[in-house]
């Protein structure tokens, strides 16, 4: 659908038929340019050559400021075309003023454009006998314009009050006006006044809506007859919602054949407070009848609406004073105060002019400020000649093209008030104000076209003013060719800008000025704004920025300065965003907002994540932001279920699902952040409380039938289809106790008027599967970019722990009874034998664990009283920061692989979700050594033996003498061995040791950082017993200091 308001606030051009051929002819051109002096060849010929003669010198083609110009400025021929062209510009100016006068009287809409353009053309060439013709003209045409838009206001406002059947009867009408008019009073001048004579305002409405009814009826016929088109279906379907209910009888309108034909398009019309946002204030009036985009329109004509001035006293007087009786604005002010001081002694402006006694009359003050209305009325027209630049304004019409560009839109706001609530009295006054009043609606008329001429071409030539010299040269060739890309458009509807692409050496000069006052205007909006901007503050200053910083240096900075703020705003929004979802109670006041913001913060800086680098540098600005938007909207929440009674409604509603649906998802989001919301001041229980009870029935039926349908995906698109498949589920079901099976109760074929579960389900896939794929499309692209983001952590955190040699180990399972493994190696022959590992308890300890813990801890061990290194403590994070990350990931896999259930059913989701699948199975987690603790215990048996033997010995020597021959000694000796004790010892040793098995971890939780902590256990020396079992002493193990991750559960 079509953002109506967002079409409004983009300046638009008129279209005009047949713009191609514009109808312009050489003699309006000529005078337009030499104006009244036409009517004088040689002055005609003069000014004719000095205007043709500038624009040749700027080297432009003069063909593209109009093609009938070469004709007019050919070499030469001036002097012809002044001759030639007089008679016909006189014939013109005849046939122009013969038209006014018929026209003015029973003025229409194609009076103003046409007329109104033939005045721009031909006023000039004789102010004397077409001015007061032309300014009638233009005065009518701008009322009739705020009047139309007035009108409009109310008849959307009384929607269904009006009934075109019986134009007698306006009870209905009035009774309502007055509700109304309590909001719509104070939008306008226009309303102020018809909201102050509720029974001529009625009766003008009924006949208004009569003649709606009937256009609306017709335009419709022909559409219906036709091709039904975007711009064919939207203006007609605004008007259906807003007319149909004050239509009837014959010209009641087939706004219902409509809506079917257009929807069949996929054009549909969205209502001005649509969406509905409960956590938004509660839709005004003004809202929703779409006042802001219905003046935004007639901003485009030109016209622009402000909000009554009747705060002003003077302008507050004298509406009232209509009531009272007297020859003056003076004496009617003083009988309207002695009427009506009774009910005026509370009111916040004029209560200081009754008496407080019981008299119920004017005070001294009050005489006196009727006398000064009096005064004020008598200045008024020299107060408008004042403003028109001392022009003669009081006495005689101003000519269009003399209006000068000097009234802002405050003081033409002003002015236009002014002369809306005295011109009431201006007949008491000798009409007076008449002629100066003309003047300066036809002033603003002026300015308010000029503004949207300006605003137009000031788009189209952005990042060329930046170019341009004192003399502004170096515009006029672009300013030419956007001129004739507008004509070729057929965007020149606006006669001011035609005025300005007609003489664009006029134009080069306004354009610039004006948007040099513009950027003066925004320093000043960026000043008050920039450092402590609103969200829509940053919608709106941040899109000038962008135009604005393409020719002006002087407002880079203090852009930059906004931009930082306003990122810092939409990162606070972020956090919010995921605090309202990942956590409970968070939001709830400013501490536990730190608190988790400084956790996402630190674990965003370790990830090198620096989308919320601005709103993390200051977490206490940033949760004083986030704390006071969720107050706001929980209000705003527990406001809105009450305004619209969404409990009674789900009490006393058999079809809960619409209702439930729509309020349980922010009662979801908001009610664990606010105590409003759970329990009132009082005690009692919270609006979210009071809904969430009328929907626990519907809730529980509806997580089966949720469960169900998941059963059935793939079969959802074909009704007998998917009868089949539940019947043989239930059939499978029965007499089984499953609980599922209380949905098999209701047939398949229901006849009782009520959906079968199949019928549900369909409808409830086929709803999901409105922009399933495009959502499943930008899930996968997030998801390809943060998988990628992932695996490079993950090996960052894998190289980290390679490096400093951390062992990290579930801490849940860390030195317990359950996590050692003992291995007993037995070999009484003392020769090693094979080792022969059990695993005991591995089992029952993982579901044990599973089942009774709530949260995990990732741990690494190591020496008491050593000191860790940075290095480990990088390493740690890393490997937390990864798994946390992991977890992140897995999850988002889980809510697209339920969205993925009906990629059969869903069109253009398949091939994304065979993505997706990919993409989840490659996601592998960071694997982390698990520390667990073996006892080896090993037998060893030694046997030695001992043998005590005692030794004799005896020596002998004989020698055999002769007396010729040398002697030779022969020495006997003789040892004797006792084998005297033999002792045999046999020792047995057991040796105890401790030995590390490695196993992968998967965390499939969360996990929350905490500090460090380290670990106290053991006795003095450092010793660590497993198990109970043999000490190991300090020298055994590295260091003792624990590190620990949390791992929580969040379900």
């Amino acid at each position: 659908p079509q953002n109506l308001a967002r079409a409004a606030a983009v300046p638009r051009a008129v279209k005009r038929d047949g713009e191609a051929k514009d109808g312009i002819g050489e003699e309006e051109l000529l005078a337009l340019i030499v104006k009244d002096e036409y009517n004088d060849e040689d002055k005609c010929k003069t000014k004719l050559e000095g205007y043709c003669e500038r624009l040749k010198k700027t080297k432009i083609e003069l063909g593209d400021v109009h093609e009938k110009l070469a004709k007019l400025c050919e070499s030469g021929k001036q002097q012809t075309k002044c001759s030639n062209l007089k008679t016909q510009v006189e014939k013109k100016r005849d046939e122009l003023q013969r038209s006014l006068q018929t026209a003015i009287p029973n003025l229409k809409d194609e009076n103003c454009a046409e007329l109104g353009r033939k005045c721009l053309f031909l006023e000039g060439a004789d102010p004397t006998q077409l001015k007061k013709d032309c300014n009638d003209l233009r005065n009518k045409c701008y009322q009739k314009k705020r009047d139309r838009v007035a009108a409009e206001v109310l008849l959307r406002a009384l929607n269904g009050s009006l009934k075109q059947s019986a134009p007698q009867n306006t009870d209905e009408c009035k009774e309502k006006l007055k509700t109304i008019c309590k909001d719509l009073s104070k939008e306008s001048d226009e309303l102020a006044i018809g909201c102050s004579s509720p029974e001529n305002t009625c009766k003008d409405l009924v006949s208004v809506i009569k003649e709606k009814c009937k256009t609306l009826d017709e335009e419709i016929k022909k559409a219906l007859n036709g091709d039904i088109k975007n711009e064919t279906c939207l203006p007609l379907l605004e008007k259906c919602y807003f007319y149909k209910n004050g239509c009837d009888g014959t010209d009641k309108p087939k706004c219902d054949e409509l809506v079917e034909k257009c929807s069949k398009q996929n054009i549909t019309f969205v209502p001005p407070d649509h969406p509905f946002d409960p956590i938004k204030p509660p839709a005004t009036l003004a809202q929703k009848i779409g006042l802001t985009v219905l003046y935004q329109r007639a901003e485009q004509d030109g016209v622009h609406i402000g909000s009554a001035l009747t705060r002003d006293i003077f302008n507050l007087l004298a509406l009232l004073s209509q009531s009272g009786t007297g020859n003056n604005i003076e004496d009617k002010c003083k009988d309207m105060l002695n009427n009506k001081c009774k009910d005026l002694k509370t009111h916040p402006i004029l209560g200081s002019l009754c008496e407080n006694d019981t008299t119920n009359k004017a005070n001294q003050e009050g005489i006196s400020m009727c006398t000064a209305l009096k005064n004020k009325l008598n200045d008024l027209p020299q107060d408008i000649k004042a403003r028109l630049g001392g022009q003669n304004a009081d006495a005689n019409a101003i000519p269009w093209h003399e209006l000068k560009d000097q009234l802002r839109e405050e003081e033409c706001m002003r002015m236009v008030s002014k002369c809306y609530y005295f011109e009431l009295h201006d007949k008491s006054n000798n009409n007076n104000l008449e002629t100066p009043c003309k003047n300066v609606r036809v002033a603003c008329y002026k300015r308010g076209l000029g503004a949207v001429a300006n605003a137009l071409l000031e788009e189209r030539l952005r990042g060329e003013f930046n170019k341009t010299d004192d003399k502004h040269g170096e515009l006029l060739k672009p300013l030419v060719e956007k001129c004739k890309e507008l004509k070729e458009s057929g965007a020149l509807g606006n006669d001011e800008l035609l005025s300005r692409c007609l003489q664009p050496l006029y134009t080069i000069g306004l354009v610039f000025y004006d948007i040099r006052y513009k950027t003066f205007i925004f320093h000043d909006q960026l000043n008050e704004k920039r450092d402590f901007p609103g969200k829509e503050d940053c919608e709106t200053l941040e899109s000038k920025c962008k135009a604005f910083e393409k020719d002006f240096d002087s407002v880079h900075h203090p852009c930059i300065t906004l931009r930082s703020h306003c990122d810092r705003l939409r990162q606070a929004g972020d956090l919010e965003a995921l605090l309202l979802v990942k956590t409970k109670g968070s939001l709830e006041n400013g501490q536990n907002c730190h608190s988790a913001v400084e956790d996402i913060c630190r674990r965003d800086a370790r990830m090198k994540r620096h989308q919320r680098s601005l709103a993390c540098a200051n977490a206490t600005f940033t949760c004083q932001t986030i704390t006071d938007n969720v107050k706001r909207k929980c209000g705003f929440l527990g406001q809105n279920i009450q305004i619209r009674n969404a409990t009674v409604q789900i009490s006393n509603s058999s079809d809960k699902e619409g209702l439930c649906d729509f309020w349980e998802l922010y009662c979801d989001r908001y009610m664990s952040h606010s105590d409003t919301l759970s329990n009132e001041a009082t005690g009692s229980e919270g609006e979210c409380i009071k809904l969430k009870k009328a929907c626990s029935d519907y809730r529980k039926q509806r997580k089966l039938e949720d469960r169900f349908m998941a059963k059935l995906a793939g079969t959802l698109g074909n009704e007998k289809k998917c009868n089949e498949t539940y019947l043989s589920y239930c059939s499978a079901w029965n007499n089984t106790g499953h609980d599922l099976s209380g949905l098999c109760k209701n047939s398949s074929n229901s006849g009782n008027g009520n959906p079968t579960l199949c019928q549900k389900s369909m409808r409830r896939v086929k709803q999901k599967c409105v922009g399933l794929s495009k959502k499943l499309e930008d899930e996968k692209n997030a998801l390809e970019t943060e998988k990628n983001e992932y695996e490079t952590l993950k090996q960052e955190a894998e190289e980290a722990i390679k490096k400093s040699f951390l062992v990290l180990a579930k801490a849940s399972t860390v030195g317990t009874q359950d996590n050692v493994s003992k291995v007993v190696n037995t070999n009484s022959s003392g020769t090693p034998s094979a080792n022969k590992t059990q695993d005991a308890n591995s089992t029952s300890n993982n579901n044990s664990t599973a089942s009774t813990s709530n949260t995990q801890r990732l741990a690494k061990r190591s020496e008491k009283q050593v000191q860790i290194t940075a290095q480990e403590v990088t390493a740690f994070d890393k490997a937390g920061d990864v798994l946390i990350f992991y977890d992140e990931l897995n999850e988002k896999c889980k809510k697209l692989k339920i969205d993925c259930l009906f990629r059969v059913e869903c069109d253009g989701c398949k091939d994304i979700c065979e993505k997706i699948d990919q993409i989840c199975h490659g996601l592998k987690p960071l694997e982390v050594k698990e520390q667990t603790i073996k006892v080896v215990i090993q037998n060893k048996t030694t046997t030695t033996t001992t043998t005590t033997t005692t030794t004799h010995t005896t020596e002998a020597a004989s020698c055999s003498l002769t007396c010729s021959a040398p002697t030779t000694c022969t020495t006997v000796r003789t040892t004797d061995t006792w084998i005297t004790h033999t002792s045999t010892h046999t020792s047995t040793s057991t040796q105890t040791s401790t030995i590390t098995s490695t196993v992968t971890f998967t965390s499939t939780r969360r996990c929350k950082p905490t500090k460090c902590t380290t670990e106290g256990g053991g006795d003095e020396e450092g010793h660590v017993k497993p198990s109970g079992g043999a000490k190991i002493t300090g020298s055994s193990v590295l260091k003792s200091v624990v590190l620990t991750i949390l791992v929580w559960m969040l379900m």
